[in-house]
């Protein structure tokens, strides 16, 4: 039966209500991680201007007008944005329920006490490594003891940081220990193997710092045994990834990106999620317009064509962007399926809690109310 969040959700996006709103303030970062989509030097920026403070608050009152309901302050690091405090302060004081992405490193007495006398919904902080020299050779600065610090007066205070950790080939070493410590801690901890690639103009390459797929399966072996569990048996799967022909249908979406969610870029471009821009700026046509243009194009996104039927669709990643093939976006990824039956065959996909069908077979009946892809 489909909770309430998930009924508000379907609805939300069918009528396509923008309630989700992912504000990235600054591109500018005071760690400079391997594996940063986004992390721009001052330099990299150009010409290109971040939004000030002033229209910020601008989008933050249109956005509020036309529905938003929970919103999400990132960057780089967001809290370096000269005007953080006057777009968190906006948000909260319209009801939003705001969350803060964080790398710690700035969580200073001031900022603890402030976020402690107008607590967010959640803060959450990424961890890199599980010392200083783990943090150095993944973010270029030997900075873990100040980070762990930041995280204990943040608790000291009342306030209890989610904690994520982005599993590269940087960190990957560190990874059991980083778990240890969030366990250790009594904190929320998240952690994400499959990375997406770096903006251009980053300088960055997926291929320099994602693990490969037999690396993910692994390192998800690990952490199953880590827990007491072990791989379950599975039955045989006569299944291979095959490529069918275009389908110019085989469009839209099914996601919140550009359906109930979207993104604001430090320059002011609208994104229906990070990786998905429209070319229109926010400052220049106003949120509505602007939220057109999103929807405009999550509604005409070009989705694998090869996902629709296949029996492994329940176990892939939700994420079409890591599911499409990106030199043909109407097609399925095939590292990405081959990476899919490896969890599979290593008996760590929890198929056996999935009504998953052999090909040909008749589909189950759709969920109207499922709130994820």
């Amino acid at each position: 039966m489909a909770s309430l969040s998930q009924k508000n959700a379907y609805l939300w996006r069918k009528l396509g209500v923008p309630v989700g709103g992912f504000f990235e303030l600054t591109p500018r970062c005071t760690l400079d991680c391997k594996m940063c989509y986004v992390h721009l030097t001052r330099e990299q920026m150009g010409e290109r201007k971040e939004l000030t403070t002033e229209q910020w608050l601008r989008i933050v009152d249109e956005a509020v007008e036309m529905g938003l309901i929970r919103a999400l302050l990132t960057g780089g690091e967001c809290l370096l944005h000269e005007g953080f405090w006057e777009i968190y302060e906006r948000l909260r004081q319209k009801g939003v329920l705001v969350a803060v992405n964080t790398n710690g490193l700035l969580l200073t007495d001031e900022t603890v006490e402030r976020f402690r006398r107008n607590p967010p919904a959640d803060i959450r902080i990424t961890l890199y490594g599980s010392d200083d020299a783990g943090y150095e050779r993944c973010t270029g600065h030997p900075v873990f003891t100040r980070v762990l610090e930041n995280i204990k007066k943040l608790m000291a205070a009342g306030l209890y940081p989610k904690l994520s950790v982005t599993v590269s080939r940087h960190n990957r070493d560190q990874f059991p220990e980083i778990l240890r410590l969030a366990k250790g801690l009594g904190l929320r901890m998240t952690y994400d193997m499959e990375l997406m690639e770096a903006q251009e103009g980053t300088g960055r390459r997926s291929e320099d710092y994602a693990l490969t797929s037999e690396e993910i399966v692994e390192e998800m072996r690990r952490l199953l045994e880590r827990g007491g569990g072990k791989p379950e048996p599975v039955p045989p799967l006569d299944w291979q990834p095959r490529r069918l022909p275009d389908d110019p249908a085989c469009r839209g979406l099914t996601c919140g990106a550009g359906t109930s969610d979207y993104v604001i870029h430090w320059d002011g471009r609208m994104g229906a999620c990070f990786s998905v821009d429209t070319d229109v700026f926010v400052q220049e046509v106003g949120f509505a317009a602007a939220w057109e243009a999103a929807r405009a194009l999550a509604a005409d996104f070009p989705m694998p064509v090869e996902c629709r039927d296949c029996p492994m669709r329940p176990i892939c990643t939700n994420c079409v962007l890591l599911r499409r093939d990106p030199a043909d976006p109407g097609h399925c990824n095939p590292e990405i399926c081959r990476r899919t039956l490896l969890k599979y065959q290593a008996g760590l996909s929890g198929l056996a809690r999935h009504a998953i069908r052999q090909p040909g077979a008749e589909p189950e009946p759709a969920d109207p109310f499922c709130a994820a892809e």
